[in-house]
């Protein structure tokens, strides 16, 4: 399945421990978030903006907005100096409306990441977009988010790999995969008398990582292949997880089985306006393609064809500040707790296996919290790319903060000015046969 799909490892504050990660009532405190003891000391709350920024902000350029009616310290009455702290109050909060980044201007969080546009209209699928939109329309078309969804039968990969058998040493069922023209892919297994058998009819993941198959028993009943395809075997081994379910049935040993609301998860993140009242997705919503990210398009295409005004009928990812778009890539690539959240805050940073969730990672990293939401996942990325095509723009978004010229502030790293995400976002093996990026950005010291 995809690199970050709950299916493979759920994220470590899913669920009942994203409960645990709420604030114990009477955390929150006038003029800001009061934070326990413990609070690891990076996470500051990115609504409050310190004089410290400000005084950074003017030294950018970025005018701040004149006092009137200040009053000398000397001789002042209590009148006085009550109605000078409430013009420094006031001032304060004008300066804020003017320094802020423009990415800033967006809410603190998204309150629906999974639906953040605003305008309304229907799909109208991604070739809608190519004629107005050739370059960009053809590199995503070709990427991992576009393929990250397909019928089995129609993965390379996974077909020449075919047939795959092996023997479960979990349950003693002998298992084999297969693929005929007639039948599809199909995963049968086999001990004794007793015997299972699934068409695996949809397979999750570009290949980047891997890829897994799912099939119906029945037509409620979904379970998830025993056996996935790996990228770095370039070949078949068991999926991740798949130990820590002990098959008792012959059904069982071809793999976890999955309720309607997972296999509803699944589609949702690899698909493109998925409707989860539907049984299956269609074959124009498969993968992650342009109206996944920038919300339906029709009205915003028939405008463009008719000549008329465009402004309003589609969004754009860009406009967002860093954490409403962490939480708009989190929906699927793991979603990033609030600066209120600090058990799963302090989760996120003692777990290992949270590697595999650069969305959540990322909001433990100094430049992601010292930016004050300058920092965004289109900084870095491009989506319509894939991250291994992306090549030498990381270091170009880490010098423009870190590099000789930089704004004053941020560190210059004395070791190398190149290949910089190699020590500061290192790869770690947290999954079987996979490799993941480290987006907590820091200086990581051997232990």
């Amino acid at each position: 399945m995809g690199s970050t799909c709950p299916g493979w490892q759920r994220s470590p504050f899913d669920g009942a421990a994203r409960e645990a990660g709420s604030p114990p009532a009477g955390q929150f405190v006038a003029g800001g978030i009061a934070a326990p003891a413990n609070r690891p000391r990076r996470f500051i709350d990115r609504r409050v903006r310190s004089a410290d920024w400000l005084a950074r902000s003017n030294r950018r350029g970025i005018p701040a907005p004149r006092c009137p009616g200040a009053v000398p310290a000397a001789g002042q009455t209590a009148a006085n100096r009550l109605g000078r702290a409430l013009r420094q109050v006031a001032c304060v909060v004008a300066t804020l409306a003017i320094c802020l980044p423009s990415g800033l201007a967006q809410p603190a969080f998204l309150a629906d990441p999974a639906r953040f546009w605003q305008h309304e209209s229907d799909y109208s699928g991604a070739e809608a977009c190519e004629p107005c939109h050739p370059r960009i329309s053809a590199r995503q078309r070709n990427s991992n988010h576009a393929r990250s969804l397909r019928a089995p039968d129609h993965v390379p990969e996974l077909v020449f790999s075919l047939p795959f058998s092996v023997r479960d040493r979990v349950s003693g069922f002998a298992l084999e995969m297969s693929s005929d023209p007639a039948r599809g892919v199909r995963l049968r297994s086999e001990k004794g008398n007793a015997s299972g058998e699934v068409s695996l009819e949809w397979a999750f993941g570009s290949g980047a990582k891997g890829i897994t198959a799912i099939g119906r028993i029945t037509a409620e009943s979904w379970v998830e292949s025993r056996l996935t395809w790996y990228e770095s075997l370039g070949g078949i081994d068991f999926t991740t997880g798949a130990s820590q379910y002990d098959p008792e049935n012959a059904v069982e040993s071809l793999g976890r089985g999955l309720t309607q609301q997972e296999v509803a998860e699944c589609f949702g993140c690899h698909t493109t306006g998925f409707d989860a009242r539907s049984s299956v997705p269609q074959g124009d919503e498969l993968g992650i393609r342009c109206e996944r990210c920038h919300g339906p398009g029709k009205a915003h295409a028939e405008a463009a064809i008719a000549g008329r005004p465009t402004r309003g009928t589609i969004f754009n990812p860009v406009t967002l500040g860093g954490f409403p778009q962490a939480q708009m890539c989190g929906a699927c690539h793991g979603r990033p707790p609030q600066d209120n959240e600090f058990d799963a805050l302090a989760l996120l940073e003692q777990t290992p296996n949270s590697v595999r969730f650069p969305s959540q990672r990322i909001i433990l990293s100094r430049c992601f919290n010292e930016t004050f939401g300058e920092l965004a996942c289109t900084d870095c990325h491009d989506p319509h790319l894939d991250a291994a095509d992306e090549g030498d723009s990381f270091d170009a978004a880490c010098l423009s903060c870190h590099g000789q010229d930089s704004r004053e502030l941020a560190t210059v790293c004395p070791v190398a000015s190149e290949n910089c995400s190699s020590c500061h976002m290192p790869q770690e093996r947290v999954m079987r046969h996979s490799m993941f990026s480290d987006h907590w950005i820091r200086v990581v010291r051997a232990e």
